[in-house]
């Protein structure tokens, strides 16, 4: 006897049962799927099933091996009826893969001579699996980011000490022997520095300096350096659709990016292949058809890097943006490459993907950034300018305020040997101290990660305080929104670790005025 489907079933599946040949047609359908024979036990389903259910899932078992087991006995009882012949059952169980939730399971009878007794259905859930994995990826990526900045937050305090000491060692007449092992210190420390910074990179907290520009443009404008980074053996092909937008962020790092992901492919195409870069406008009302749910629907730029190598493996493709993991030979990689491109992506409030090539072969990354209408004059701006160096004059008066004592002590050294009168404070409330008092200042030095008052906030208070004060802040890392605002109010910015000549040029270009 045939057993209709109740109302709220969807019409599809009512049709199904209707019809012929209802298995083979099921099995395709959006749900997950699973037929029942009259001994109560599953003997076909469909991919989602697989899915949904895991390793409880296989031809064999019983409905109720799916289920954690205080729903077992309600779930065996409902199939045991609805095998009998009884009329479609809906229980709301919880899987055993997946005990902390619960989801609705239909039962559903089978008209004589389909094959089946019955058949057994659940939401897919492939899609949301899919979208917790990328959520637990990027809450696993943003707690690694948070450690990686703070160690290298600690770090940089370090070795600014290390470097400022070795400069004013270098200073006074040395050996030849002595001045070498100082060189070597030196160099040793400033490596040190480079690897520093991608993993503040990776931690999104390197310092940024945003412009408007034109991707394209940028491109363009690295191609002769990406032709020399791959080598002669690697053809190298540049698309550039038409588009109208530009994006907003710092054209160094965007250019530090693109040649990160040239290198990586013309490691991965053993210096024998075809890179293509691409870089296309994808409209707000495309982006949901890319299948990246994380993207917001707005307009973007996006930046395809697609190389003819060996690809990714599917089992380590999900680790590629961490830090520290490499498949090179021990000694021929940092392991930082990628996930210095991940944090500046990140950072720039960009998205960036990994996929394999046909059959494996090759990967293309994609990269998608938040375009902006773009004016007729925007360009991109060069990476790197060579700046004019002015000279500091003696006898000016520096308040340095510093909560690291070793580097408190080397720049006040540093400093006084230059001429400069210093006054030193190890944290902000000592500073404003100072400053409420009759003493003059000429610059205000400060750090600007301390506990209680930061910089920013008491440099603010200090232009307050003394208008025309010149201002410097540095730090080990920078919190975005803490430099950004630097920059709005005009405050010249140090990323640590810098040299003791770096501090004394962005102090006199801060006394003259200098932008």
């Amino acid at each position: 006897m045939f057993h209709p489907v109740d109302a709220a079933w969807p019409a599809p599946y009512a049709e199904g049962i209707a019809s012929p040949g209802f298995a083979p047609l099921l099995i395709n359908v959006p749900m997950a799927l699973a037929l029942i024979d009259s001994s109560g036990r599953m003997f076909a389903g469909n991919e989602a099933m697989a899915a949904t259910a895991g390793d409880a899932w296989r031809p064999g078992l019983k409905p109720q091996d799916m289920t954690v087991a205080d729903d077992n006995a309600a779930l065996a009882q409902a199939v045991a009826d609805v095998v009998a012949g009884g009329a479609a059952r809906t229980l709301r169980v919880a899987l055993v893969n997946r005990p902390d939730e619960t989801q609705d399971v239909r039962l559903m009878p089978f008209p004589p001579g389909l094959g089946a007794a019955a058949m057994i259905a659940l939401r897919d859930i492939r899609e949301q699996v899919r979208l917790e994995a990328q959520v637990a990826a990027a809450a696993r990526m943003q707690a690694v980011g948070q450690l990686a900045g703070g160690v290298a937050h600690d770090f940089n305090n370090l070795l600014t000490a290390v470097l400022a000491l070795a400069d004013q060692v270098l200073e006074t007449p040395q050996s030849p022997e002595n001045r070498e092992a100082l060189l070597e210190i030196r160099r040793n420390g400033e490596r040190g520095a480079k690897l520093v910074g991608q993993l503040l990179a990776f931690a999104r907290q390197q310092p940024q300096r945003r412009n408007l520009f034109s991707v394209r443009d940028l491109v363009l404008g690295l191609k002769p350096l990406i032709v020399q980074t791959l080598g002669p053996a690697v053809e190298l092909m540049i698309e550039l659709s038409p588009g109208r937008l530009a994006v907003k962020a710092d054209p160094g790092q965007l250019e530090q990016v693109i040649l990160n992901l040239a290198v990586n492919a013309r490691d991965a195409m053993a210096g024998n292949g075809r890179l293509m870069i691409n870089v296309a406008d994808v409209p707000g009302h495309d982006i949901p058809s890319l299948g990246h749910a994380i993207i917001p629907a707005v307009d973007h730029v996006v930046i395809e890097v697609t190389d003819t190598g060996t690809g990714i493996p599917p089992m380590i493709i999900g680790k590629i943006f961490e830090p520290f993991f490499t498949t090179k030979p021990q000694g021929q990689g940092t392991g930082l490459g990628l996930s210095t491109v991940y944090g500046i992506v990140k950072q720039s409030d960009g998205y960036i993907f990994a996929k394999p090539g046909p059959g494996g072969r090759g990967t293309t990354f994609s990269i998608y950034l938040p375009g902006r209408a773009m004016p007729v004059e925007a360009v991109a701006e060069p990476a790197s300018a060579a700046p004019t160096k002015p000279a500091l004059p003696g006898g000016r008066r520096v308040l340095l305020v510093e909560d690291e004592p070793a580097v408190r002590t080397v720049f006040a050294r540093g400093l006084g040997r230059q001429g400069c009168a210093v006054t030193t404070a190890e944290d902000a409330m000592t500073a404003l101290a100072i400053l409420q008092g009759d003493q003059s200042f000429d610059v205000l030095v400060s750090d600007v990660m301390m506990p209680g008052i930061d910089g920013l906030e008491l440099a603010i208070e200090a232009a307050r305080m003394r208008p025309g004060l010149g201002i410097v802040l540095m730090s080990g890392y920078a919190e975005l929104p803490r430099h950004r605002a630097a920059d709005e109010l005009g405050f010249r910015f140090l990323a640590k670790p810098f040299a003791l000549a770096e501090l004394t040029e962005a102090i006199a270009a801060t006394l003259n005025g200098d932008d």
